[in-house]
Parts: C-alpha cells; sequence; structure tokens
C-alpha cells in the first residue's frame, strides 16, 4: 500500500469515527432526556391521585408540569381527567340536586346480636 492510500483510508476512519461519536453523543442526550422525563412524569396511580388533588388546590409547578407530560402520553388518565373534570362541573352546576347523606340505624335486635356476639368473643 502506499502512502496517498494510507492516508486516504485513515481519512475514511476517521469520517466513520466522528459521525459515529456524533450519534453517540446525539444517542446520550435523548436518552438522558428520556430519564429525566421518566423521573419527571408520575406513574398512573400517583397521577390518578395528583388530578385528584388539583381539583381542590393549585398543585406545586413541577408537580403540574409532570403529570402534563404523563397525561400526554397516557390516554387511560387523559380519559380520568376528563371525567372528574365532567363530575366536578355537573356538582357545581346542580347543587341543589346532590344528594344528603342518609344516616343510617341499626335496629334494636341487631345491636343486642352485636352486643351478645361481642360478650362472647371476650369470655
Amino acid at each position: 500500500m502506499t502512502c496517498p492510500e494510507r492516508g486516504r483510508r485513515r481519512n475514511r476512519l476517521e469520517e466513520r469515527w466522528s459521525a459515529g461519536a456524533k450519534m453517540n453523543w446525539l444517542v446520550k442526550i435523548v436518552r438522558s432526556l428520556g430519564r429525566g422525563l421518566a423521573d419527571l412524569s408520575p406513574d398512573c396511580k400517583t397521577a390518578t391521585r395528583l388530578q385528584s388533588k388539583a381539583l381542590d388546590r393549585e398543585l406545586p409547578l413541577r408537580r403540574r408540569f409532570g403529570l402534563r407530560v404523563h397525561r400526554s402520553f397516557c390516554k387511560w388518565c387523559r380519559r380520568y381527567g376528563k371525567q372528574i373534570d365532567f363530575l366536578r362541573k355537573a356538582a357545581h352546576q346542580h347543587p341543589d340536586q346532590t344528594a344528603e347523606p342518609v344516616r343510617q340505624r341499626l335496629s334494636d335486635q341487631a345491636r343486642e346480636r352485636i352486643k351478645q356476639s361481642l360478650r362472647a368473643n371476650q369470655e
């Protein structure tokens, strides 16, 4: 192999290496961004809890952003958010139609059976 051929071959190898290094650098950035978003974005269980809390009070900025990121990827949490938003609006539009809790009372016979059962277990 003559010197000019060796030089061309070395240049081709250097070009491949530099292109590979650039791609590797890009891959590292994308991976780190993905990990960062994964750390920021809550799981579905946490996202549903946060959506419920967000109805009552304003969430901190980091939580709001994380929830927004999660909802952009998760259609189930988006649906849940729409459902609880609908329920809240419906309850506020019709406050007169909300049911009062019915106080339930045990009958005297049922109370006596429970008392007897508790006394028997203590002995």
